[in-house]
């Protein structure tokens, strides 16, 4: 009896260190915060210290903004664009996101290694990566500018992704089918640049513990500020213009771009991984198991169910939260409320309504009409 005694305390023991070294892990999305500063601030060498000194920086992330300081106004909203996406993306769910904006201060749940760390944590890769590739085809970074052409020609037209100006794609088919039909031009988006500028800044900490657990939560978060990285370069699609007479289409020249929506392209790839992430567990050293070299999100604990406030774990519950009393899905009241039912509220609004344009006079004429707007809240 003494042994197994002995073994469960061990394991308590484990646990414990385990769920410390965690709670510490959450320095390299402090720079998040950065999304609150103004636009009007020119970085400077200085300004990169003193955010390193503000706690919003990590040690190495303040030697990248001073070895590069043109980067920060695109990390600045990369911030921003990771904010409202996590946010849009959770909006319907019992965690909604709204604690990423306590950055640099989070709650438990973005610290202790949670299915939505790991989403935060590849958004906010994604939103980088995102935004350094456009700063880069616009001109405004000196280390990057315009993508380099592939050695590949572009794919046949049945398999563009998109295209314009194909006037007659019957006719030209053949003629774009020929030798030399076409070249790459344009200016496409550097995500290669874009990824390793990312990359370099993301993944500048070091683990904040030197045991092999704190080295493999390190591990598992630098996993997911890749994934966050290739899904943008996944978001690549091709675009082609054609040359020619009358819309012959002789010659294409072709480019590959990033997804006119912006980072919520990445988002929309990364919030179908978050839900079939894998639950990962130290076994031998720090790295990570061979199964796990993907481009899936990777989590280490287990998230509570957000259903009441747990302060320890992260949750603030969804006690009135709005619900929509007559959805099925994630939105609606019985899974918001966690079964704990609703509560119906009305209220009357007053409006302007049958609005009519009165030409002999140049103005506009409304009645005023009562709206009834009925809400519903979590008890």
């Amino acid at each position: 009896m003494r042994v197994i005694k002995c073994v469960k305390t061990s394991e308590v023991v484990l646990l414990l260190l385990f769920s410390l070294s965690i709670i510490q892990d959450g320095s390299c999305i402090k720079w998040l915060a950065l999304g609150k500063t103004s636009d009007g601030r020119v970085w400077t060498r200085e300004l990169c210290t003193s955010a390193r000194s503000s706690g919003l920086l990590e040690r190495k992330q303040a030697r990248a903004c001073r070895a590069a300081p043109d980067v920060m106004p695109s990390l600045i909203q990369a911030a921003r664009d990771t904010s409202f996406v996590c946010q849009q993306a959770f909006r319907n769910r019992r965690w909604n996101c709204s604690s990423i904006e306590r950055a640099p201060y989070y709650t438990p749940e973005l610290l202790s290694g949670t299915r939505e760390q790991a989403f935060v944590y590849a958004m906010s890769a994604a939103a980088a990566v995102w935004r350094l590739a456009r700063g880069c085809a616009l001109g405004n970074l000196a280390a990057c500018s315009c993508a380099t052409p592939p050695r590949r020609e572009p794919p046949s037209p049945s398999a563009l992704i998109s295209s314009s100006s194909f006037i007659s794609r019957s006719a030209s088919f053949d003629a774009m089918s020929a030798r030399n039909s076409f070249k790459w031009g344009g200016c496409g988006d550097d995500v290669r640049s874009a990824s390793r500028m990312a990359k370099r800044f993301l993944q500048g900490s070091s683990p904040t513990g030197s045991g092999s657990t704190s080295k493999f939560l390190h591990a598992v978060n630098m996993h997911n500020n890749r994934a966050g990285r290739r899904a943008v370069e996944q978001s690549l699609t091709l675009e082609c213009k054609c040359h020619g007479v009358s819309g012959s289409c002789s010659v294409r020249t072709c480019w590959r771009g990033l997804d006119s929506k912006g980072p919520a392209a990445a988002g929309v790839r990364l919030f179908r991984k978050y839900a079939t992430a894998a639950e990962v567990r130290p076994k031998s050293g720090s790295r990570l198991p061979p199964l796990y070299h993907h481009d899936n999100l990777l989590y280490t604990t287990k998230s509570p169910d957000y259903c009441l406030p747990d302060k320890k774990r992260g949750s603030l519950g969804t006690v009135g939260r709005q619900c929509n009393g007559s959805s099925a899905g994630y939105e609606g009241c019985e899974y918001l409320c966690c079964g704990r039912g609703h509560v119906t509220k009305t209220r009357e609004i007053l409006e302007r309504c049958e609005c009519k344009y009165i030409s002999c006079c140049y103005s506009v004429k409304c009645k005023t009409c009562k709206n009834i707007i009925t809400t519903y809240e979590c008890n």
